[in-house]
């Protein structure tokens, strides 16, 4: 049943969780239950107060209880009204602490789960479990907690009160107990799925929220704002219809409890004044069972309403442990090596990939031999597998097959921190924070960097130039992912980033193949001078940079089909001078680069 929550399949699954998630804050839950108490058993005093006041004062003319029961009134409310505002303060209090836990432990889990996971799960809904997901939890601890406690103690109290008064009509109006809860019980179970609904809708639009404005420029320069607009009307349509459903069975209960209260007065008054007729029944008594009677009216409807915000919470935390169930990417592995150079060189051996989720393979039976210190380029078209094969060297994806071995070490005996601690990346959509240049480029690094080494490293990928032309130098913010800075610029700048961390391996993704032909001769000689003393790969569709390269693996469909350097494989009828030749007539090389 929806009152017995914890027999719930989904609190079973979260227990572990939520266990630990209050145990820290079990002082003060405590403490907020204890007050809970204290506040229910001065409303369950009450209705014994007025069958005194009216028994005693009215009917028997007592006016030594004409002073007393006064100051019991006074006195019951306002040591409810403190019990009321402590049990909220601590419960408060427990509620946002813990989900502040909730939220930075998710937060931590989020960053070390394995780039696979993120090819499944849009930004946008893990947004939305880090932010709403979160704030209902919260609301479930603390406002839910606080009614089942203080709603509960207080039927429990109200309904002693009316035995004590009346054995009798209070069995008679125990009958009407299924009808409370067979509408409570029903209500529930649609509010859990309606609230996962709301839940998941708000995760789609905060994911069409993230696209559309990490993509402005793309949709600007193509017009399709008004078909974004649609979009978004769409997903913020779903959302809100969603939780208008979820407003409406969460308030279809309180006409039900005002008519099943009225029904229940009504049969108060009826069987008890039939008793007050007959001499069996005092008047304070019926008046004062009478008053128990309405007051249960209000914590049976905080108690149902607390039964829905269950269900909303259990909804919400089983998003949440959805993702702290996927295993961590284990950084550093029991044994795991640490390395701290490429001194041999890298060999891929018979490595075959296929992305979680798909069916064909994005890498196929692939061995390759790249010597420290030398300078390679991986080729083909979109597709081929060119950037799946690089993404395997920093352990981002683990091969479906095969090994490769690092100085002679399989890469899964290295520990992924040290392995990505050598190994730089450019690639042609260059990740900078909206923070300024010199967090940029001192971004991930764990050491003090003197000023004079960080202008070097700017004057090496000769970025140093535009960055003191800036209104702020190095202190310049370069706005929403470098908004502010050219394609060329942020390119500078990344390479400048890879020079302060000074890496082995440098892979270069297409980092060239987005910028036009005069940002490209500043970035390529930037590029020669951060690629000296350094074994690179690159991935390009650039002759000027493929030409450089002293080995060219040609890929296809995933398979390594050819290798040898620009001029051995030009000379012969290969793919790879059929694929030159192909970007010669579409423009996207230019003739006198093959010359």
């Amino acid at each position: 049943m929806t009152f017995f929550f914890w027999k719930d399949p989904a609190y079973i699954r979260i227990r572990p969780y939520f266990h630990g998630w209050v145990r820290p804050y079990r002082g003060k839950l405590i403490g907020g239950i204890l007050l809970g108490f204290v506040a229910s058993a001065m409303t369950s005093g009450v209705p014994l107060v007025l069958k005194q006041l009216i028994d005693r004062i009215f009917t028997e003319k007592n006016t030594h209880f004409l002073f007393i029961l006064p100051f019991s009134f006074f006195l019951l409310f306002a040591l409810k009204g403190l019990a009321v505002f402590y049990q909220n303060y601590l419960l408060r209090i427990a509620a946002l602490q813990m989900v502040n836990d909730v939220r930075k432990t998710l937060f931590s889990h989020l960053v070390s789960l394995p780039m696979g996971y993120y090819g499944r799960e849009g930004t946008g809904s893990l947004m939305g479990r880090v932010t709403y997901d979160a704030e209902r939890l919260q609301s479930g601890v603390a406002n839910t907690l606080r009614d089942l406690v203080q709603q509960g103690f207080t039927i429990v109290g109200v309904l002693g009160s009316m035995i004590v008064m009346s054995p009798r009509l209070t069995l008679f109006l125990m009958v009407m107990l299924p009808a409370v809860l067979i509408p409570i019980r029903k209500t529930g179970k649609k509010l859990k799925t309606l609230s996962r609904r709301t839940q998941e809708s708000f995760g789609d639009v905060n994911q069409h929220l993230s696209e559309t404005l990490s993509s402005i420029r793309l949709i600007k320069g193509v017009v399709s704002e008004e078909l974004e607009k649609e979009k978004f009307k769409a997903f913020s349509d779903e959302f809100v219809g969603a939780q208008i459903k979820t407003a409406k069975y969460s308030n279809l209960l309180s006409p039900i409890m005002e008519t099943l209260g009225a029904l229940a007065a009504g049969i108060a008054v009826w069987a008890g004044g039939y008793a007050v007729i007959k001499g069996t029944l005092s008047f304070g008594t019926l008046v004062g069972f009478i008053a128990a009677a309405q007051m249960l009216y209000q914590p049976i409807k905080g108690f149902a309403g607390a039964q829905a915000d269950i269900q909303q919470s259990l909804a919400a935390a089983e998003r949440i442990v959805d993702i702290l169930a996927v295993p961590e990417e284990r950084v550093t592995s029991p044994g795991a090596k640490t390395i701290t150079a490429l001194r041999e060189g890298i060999e891929f051996r018979h490595i075959s990939f296929a992305y979680p989720g798909t069916e064909s393979s994005a890498l196929d039976d692939v061995s390759l031999s790249i010597p420290a210190g030398s300078f390679v380029a991986l080729v083909g078209a979109s597709g081929s597998g060119k950037s799946t094969l690089a993404n395997l060297l920093p352990r981002f994806y683990e091969p479906t097959k095969g090994e490769i071995l690092w100085d002679g070490m399989p890469l899964s005996e290295i520990a992924p921190a040290s392995l990505r601690s050598v190994i730089g990346f450019v690639t042609q959509d260059v990740v900078l924070m909206n923070q300024s240049i010199r967090d940029n480029l001192l971004y991930g690094l764990t050491r003090e960097v003197p000023e004079e080494e960080l202008i070097a490293a700017a004057r090496t990928a000769y970025a140093h130039d535009f960055i003191s032309a800036l209104p702020k130098g190095y202190d310049t913010r370069v706005g929403e992912r470098g908004i502010f800075l050219s394609g060329g610029e942020k390119q500078r700048l990344a390479l400048a980033r890879v020079v302060l961390r000074d890496p082995s391996l440098l892979v270069l993704d297409e980092a060239t193949s987005a910028l036009d032909s005069e940002s490209e001769w500043v970035v390529q000689k930037a590029l020669e001078s951060v690629m000296k003393g350094r074994t690179t790969i690159a991935i390009a569709h650039r002759l000027t940079t493929i030409r450089q390269a002293q080995t060219v693996f040609v890929l296809e469909k995933g398979r390594l089909i050819e290798s040898g350097s620009h001029e051995e494989l030009m000379r012969t009828d290969s793919r790879y001078k059929s694929f030159i030749l192909h970007l010669m007539r579409t423009g996207e090389m230019v003739p006198e680069e093959i010359l």
